[in-house]
């Protein structure tokens, strides 16, 4: 009989988030890592917002606020002109920034993490071989030269990047190329005029160079070369780049970790192949335009975590697995189209195009709208799973702010005088259940919320949000009940009627419904759930 636990491959950013997940659930797992030490390069920096709400969540937040940056907001230049500045603003969600902050700090604070809640990575053991049987999946791993363990696990989850070993043991296609030139990464000091704690993005005819903050006053510097590019990296390549297509005045200190490095666009054709899941690198590969690539992974395990938590320890079907496929695999292929139309305007080098792309920014550059839009899709806090098979919807007048398939945004409510937000009532192991009793509710209004609470699905946590004092002094469950606060969440989910807002383990909303049913609410939790 196999063993009631999961292997994770790979404990880079995407795999040690599923193993707090995991942990958190109380779920048996193994993390193993083929390299001996964490990594020490700083590689991926930006943490996007949705993604720091996730880490709210696992309660390793405040540690990543202490030690990053908070970048405010990014900047075109061509030729020392400004064609367009957008700032992190007015998003909702408590983290109206990008944090950067080198990947091998990231993934210091979560091992951290997983090693407060008992768990350790298992380094220098590396996946041989697997081989997929319809209980379990038998895997053979490989510690040293001449050591290999037989082992078997009831699933195998794949976060061991771009040469993912998960990937080609299984023959899951990954159709995609690799991008034309060739490009240096490095990280430095930097003598400049420019905003330190902004992004900066200088397109040029002899390639684009971005400029990305980082801790102790330090930059991360990305640097295109044409294809032909023979001779190693060095820090005077790095330095006259710079000089030649930002400004001749520029000098930089304390330089490291020069590396080239080749991008590729490419997606995996499925998620899942039975009982081996693929996350992270080991799915998608893109352009770190926007700096998507770790943050997308680490939804990835966000989103199947609790999944697979819920169905080996019997609360869920194992057809709930396969939402997994469903719902993650049009956000990266979404990921994967915007970074590379952006990745290609940005380096075209023909002086017709780049006129018409320096006009175009100019241009975006003057829409308070429209320069918002992209650094909204970047923060990953617009992330909609509506034609997703488990989310459902019954409502004659659908909240206007609210999206069925996207975040519950957070909010602040009241409770016995104390101040309370959303964020803290939500649960990895429990779905929550909003039940707003509308503007004006009537005495069967109350009556069917109440019955709803007092009798709800055991992975359910019910809460009754009362637009008004007397409503909420009224009520017969104190201990599930919240009072709106100013500005209401009633207004900002765009709520007027008695409602039932269904939000998942990850921050998802499952079921909006208007108004409110008792058997609607069960058989959409049944779909789910049994």
């Amino acid at each position: 009989m196999a063993k009631d636990e999961v292997l994770i491959v790979g404990a880079g950013p995407v795999g040690l988030t599923m193993g707090i997940l995991l942990a958190e659930l109380k779920q048996k797992f193994k993390i193993i890592d083929k390299s001996k030490v964490p990594a020490m390069d700083s590689r991926a920096a930006g943490i996007q917002p949705r993604t720091l709400e996730v880490f709210e969540l696992m309660g390793v937040l405040s540690k990543f606020l202490q030690d990053g940056v908070k970048v405010v907001g990014f900047n075109i230049f061509s030729k020392k002109r400004e064609l367009l500045h957008a700032s992190y603003k007015g998003f909702d969600t408590p983290y109206s920034f990008v944090l950067d902050l080198p990947q091998s700090q990231t993934e210091h604070i979560l091992l951290k993490k997983l090693e407060s809640l008992g768990h350790s990575v298992h380094r220098g053991v590396e996946l041989s071989n697997l081989e997929i049987k319809k209980e379990s999946v038998h895997v053979t791993l490989k510690e040293g030269e001449e050591r290999t363990t037989p082992d078997e696990y009831l699933y195998v989850i794949g976060c061991d990047g771009a040469r993912s070993a998960c990937r080609k043991l299984t023959n899951t296609s990954f159709p995609g190329s690799e991008y034309p030139t060739k490009w240096i990464v490095l990280d430095a000091k930097l003598d400049w005029n420019y905003d330190f704690q902004e992004m900066n993005l200088f397109p040029h005819e002899d390639g684009l160079i971005a400029v990305f903050p980082l801790p102790h006053e330090r930059s991360r510097i990305v640097i295109e070369y044409p294809s032909d590019l023979s001779s190693s990296p060095s820090f005077e390549m790095a330095q006259k780049a710079l000089q030649n297509r930002i400004s001749s005045d520029i000098t930089f200190r304390e330089p490291t970790d020069i590396n080239p490095f080749i991008m590729h666009h490419r997606q995996v054709t499925s998620y899942k192949t039975e009982r081996v899941f693929l996350a992270g690198d080991a799915a998608h590969l893109h352009s770190p335009a926007g700096g998507q690539g770790m943050n997308t992974g680490i939804q990835d395990a966000f989103n199947l975590a609790w999944k697979l938590a819920f169905v080996i320890q019997n609360k869920a079907p194992p057809t709930l697995l396969d939402s997994y496929h469903e719902e993650r695999h049009p956000v990266a292929k979404e990921v994967l189209s915007i970074t590379d139309r952006i990745t290609k305007m940005m380096t075209v080098k023909n002086p017709a195009l780049s006129f018409m792309r320096d006009s175009f920014m100019s241009t975006v550059g003057s829409f308070d709208t429209l320069k918002k839009q992209l650094p909204l899709k970047f923060s990953q806090t617009t992330i909609c799973y509506k034609s997703s098979n488990i989310i459902k919807e019954s409502a004659k007048h659908p909240p206007k702010e609210l999206k069925l398939g996207a975040r519950a945004p957070d909010h602040m409510l009241k409770k016995a005088g104390d101040e309370i937000r959303l964020f803290s009532l939500l649960s990895l192991s429990n779905f929550t259940l909003l039940l707003f009793s509308g503007k004006h509710p009537s005495e069967e209004t109350f009556k069917c919320l109440n019955e709803i609470a007092s009798d709800i699905h055991p992975l359910v946590s019910p809460f009754i949000i009362y637009r008004n004092q007397s409503d909420y002094d009224q009520s017969a469950m104190k201990e599930t009940s919240f009072l709106d606060l100013e500005p209401s969440m009633h207004t900002h989910y765009g709520i007027t009627n008695p409602t039932a807002v269904l939000i998942r383990p990850d921050g998802y909303i499952g079921m909006i419904q208007e108004p409110p049913s008792k058997e609607f609410i069960q058989n959409t939790l049944k779909k789910v759930l049994t």
